[in-house]
């Protein structure tokens, strides 16, 4: 190959495409590692049994009025979750002050941020439905199964995703809220519907099977 051939070759459109795809590809993956956390998942556990034990096990007694106005108003809360308006008249009725909240993305503390959060999850969303398919109680614990459909244009392209979760929850003695801990497949149903990190998602459990 000649000096002229080598300079048309390294000049040509085609290549150019493809180094400049290769490069971008190169800074992307520099750019995630960077950003990629260490591994904290001890700590997570750690904090989780902290905040369990924090809310302690005085909730109201198992088969009495209290504990069932507590499950109602509970699931009350998660089936309205999409709704602006009802979050605002009655997260604090739902939460307890200090109430520890994880659904597996972020983990926020007390009625206001809880409210916050929801409320911005709320305005991202065009639709919203949580059916409640059982509850069931283990000592303090009360674990509720459930449905959720949702859809908001960022993720799936604006189409429903259906997706299935637990809630873990304790209530203080009022039968508010105290501890929250969700447990549901957000990697897929949200993280997974995202434009490219969706397809990025896809190549790891591909790798994984």
């Amino acid at each position: 190959m000649t000096a002229f051939d080598m300079i048309s070759f390294l000049t040509h459109p085609a290549t150019t495409f493809v180094g400049g795809a290769l490069f971008a590809l190169v800074a992307v993956g520099l750019i995630l590692d960077s950003k990629s956390e260490s591994n904290q998942t001890a700590q997570v556990v750690k904090d989780y049994q902290a905040a369990m034990n924090k809310a302690g096990e005085a909730g109201p007694a198992a088969g009495t009025t209290e504990e069932t106005a507590a499950i109602e108003r509970f699931t009350d809360f998660l089936k309205n979750v999409g709704s602006k308006e009802y979050l605002e008249a009655n997260t604090s009725k739902a939460y307890a002050e200090g109430a520890y909240l994880d659904d597996t993305i972020v983990t926020h503390y007390g009625p206001d941020e809880i409210k916050a959060y929801f409320i911005q999850t709320a305005e991202t969303m065009t639709s919203f439905k949580v059916n409640i398919l059982d509850t069931a109680r283990s000592g303090s614990d009360h674990y509720i199964r459930w449905e959720m459909i949702f859809a908001a244009p960022k993720l799936s392209s604006g189409e429903p995703i259906h997706s299935v979760g637990l809630s873990q929850v304790r209530f203080n003695p009022e039968g508010k809220v105290a501890f929250h801990q969700d447990f549901w497949d957000s990697g897929k149903n949200i993280y997974g519907q995202i434009p490219v990190v969706g397809g990025l998602i896809g190549v790891i459990r591909s790798r994984m099977k």
